[in-house]
């Protein structure tokens, strides 16, 4: 019974330092880490290489973020949002609505302005411009929890120039 009694124990003993380590790694989210935007664009679906005109549209957007943090000076993020733009036919019914999701890596760049810093962006698009999209542009700190950005994305279809506003909580 004794050895019974302290194999059990050794077990016991033994396994607390395992469940530790797996509560250790448990996924969490940080509040402070997520943001949010809206912003406004110009869209454009270039048809003269077709022999028509270019067509374009106005549209709002509204998306979320998660900041992962800094990897080697570049700091990684991945946005979710939706997108509604206007007809871009007069009379008809095509737009380039849909949602989105996107990694983005943002580089800080302190020798031209410590508030500065440039972005890339890759991503996919569903909804009126299905496909891949992919972008650049710069971001700006107005203050410790708001930015502007300018940003020019490339999709399936559409050009997009965007200017948005962001809030970190």
């Amino acid at each position: 019974m004794k050895k019974i009694l302290t194999a059990t124990l050794l077990a016991l003993g033994l396994s607390q330092p395992c469940l530790a380590q797996e509560a250790s790694n448990i996924v969490s989210f940080d509040i402070s880490k997520f943001y949010a935007g809206a912003g406004f664009s110009h869209n454009r679906i270039d048809q003269s290489s077709f022999g028509g005109k270019d067509v374009s549209a106005s549209g709002v957007q509204v998306f979320a973020g998660y900041d992962y943090g800094t990897r080697n000076g570049f700091d990684i993020a991945t946005e979710a949002g939706l997108i509604q733009t206007g007809e871009f036919y007069s009379g008809s019914k095509e737009d380039a609505d849909g949602i989105w999701a996107a990694a983005v890596v943002k580089k800080d760049l302190p020798e031209i302005d410590d508030k500065l810093a440039a972005l890339i962006r890759l991503g996919y698009g569903l909804g009126g411009d299905d496909g891949l999209l992919m972008g650049f542009g710069a971001q700006y700190r107005l203050q410790p929890q708001a930015f502007v950005r300018l940003e020019y994305l490339n999709k399936d279809i559409t050009q997009s120039f965007q200017v948005n506003a962001i809030y970190k909580f």
